[in-house]
């Protein structure tokens, strides 16, 4: 099967993806890929048509996508190339061929999710399956041998959808009906051995999620401090509805004095090591646990740039600290990149230490 994918864009908007990333998302996690993406000035009718007339020829699905205000004459300029009634349905079928008319965003996302994904699965008899691994921090050659001992294993059988945000992984295996559960399985192997130190759940369920569930469960009550962080970690984690039950506070000691009064931060380690140092982290988490308010703490110190501080230490350079009533345990990164993607992969890597602390 070839899919063909239209998007009609005003040429003097920047080109960023927006509008239709969503509804391609939407078709991998159906299963369904794009094999060609054609790019159409919204004022240009006369390339429109040419691009459909192209598109029909060569694909078996079409989707068009645009502004929802532009899909009905573009509609009517498909059903003339087409050669039949104009009509104001959003899927049309002609030869076997199907082309869909679709809303820029998540409207248009959503009916891919409702209906297309259904529609196709019955066009072409099969039943999409899939599993999910979520990870962190896993090193880009780790991830490129996984999936080649997979792909090597699986052959064209299995699919595979891989996306990474800020060290935050989704590695998403997608199998049909046909599939031989031996075969599955034996993916799933190579992929949770390969993975194994860096996995944070075997199913679709996002990091800030997975440690709400195991806060729970294990009946624990967590602190947050952040410096560098500026309280990202806790936005995080109160986007998981019901995550009161299990989190006492959060904290942004940006400031040493904050550190100091807040925290118990020795003015002596301050002056010594600096706020951004191994044993600022450990006396941050140290000091939530030690008002006895919580069971487990974490904290966050570094330097998320665009310059470093009159330290000379790096910029990317930062400290998470895991505190336990028993022990406090302190992890140094150096994350590459701008402000903003040191500051969201330490967040990451934060929730993801966490995770391995309390699991």
């Amino acid at each position: 099967m070839k899919n063909g994918c239209i998007v009609i864009r005003n040429i003097k908007d920047y080109f960023d993806g927006s509008g239709f990333a969503e509804i391609v998302s939407a078709l991998v996690d159906g299963g369904y890929f794009i094999d060609k993406i054609f790019a159409v000035s919204e004022e240009d009718e006369r390339e429109f048509a040419q691009t459909f007339a192209e598109c029909k020829n060569f694909f078996e699905n079409v989707f068009v996508i645009a502004e929802a205000d532009k899909l009905a004459p573009l509609r009517a300029q498909a059903c003339s190339v087409l050669k039949r009634p104009p009509t104001d349905e959003t899927r049309i079928e002609s030869d076997k061929k199907t082309f869909f008319f679709l809303p820029k965003g998540e409207a248009g996302a959503a009916y891919v999710r409702g209906e297309a994904v259904a529609y196709l699965d019955a066009k072409y008899a099969v039943k999409h399956d899939r599993m999910v691994v979520r990870a962190v921090g896993v090193p880009a050659e780790r991830i490129k041998n996984v999936l080649a001992d997979a792909k090597a294993l699986s052959g064209d059988r299995l699919a595979y959808n891989l996306s990474e945000k800020w060290g935050d992984l989704r590695l998403e295996i997608l199998y049909d009906s046909d599939s031989p559960k031996m075969l599955i399985d034996g993916v799933m192997r190579v992929v949770a051995g390969g993975l194994n130190d860096y996995i944070y759940a075997v199913e679709d369920t996002p990091l800030n999620e997975r440690i709400y569930e195991i806060l729970k469960l294990r009946g624990l009550r967590l602190s947050v401090a952040e410096s560098f962080t500026g309280g990202g970690v806790a936005k995080r984690l109160i986007e998981v509805p019901g995550i009161s039950s299990v989190l006492f506070e959060s904290i942004v000691a940006y400031d040493n004095g904050s550190k100091m009064a807040r925290l118990g931060v020795s003015q002596y380690t301050l002056m010594r090591q600096g706020a951004v140092s191994d044993e600022t982290a450990y006396e941050m988490a140290a000091g939530l646990i030690a008002t006895g308010n919580c069971s487990v703490s974490l904290a966050t110190t570094g330097i998320a740039g665009p310059k470093s501080d009159n330290t000379g230490k790096p910029v990317g350079l930062c400290y998470i600290a895991v505190g336990l009533k028993e022990s406090v345990f302190v992890y140094k990164y150096i994350f590459k990149g701008s402000r903003a993607d040191i500051t969201q992969r330490a967040i990451n890597q934060a929730l993801f230490l966490l995770y391995k602390q309390i699991k």
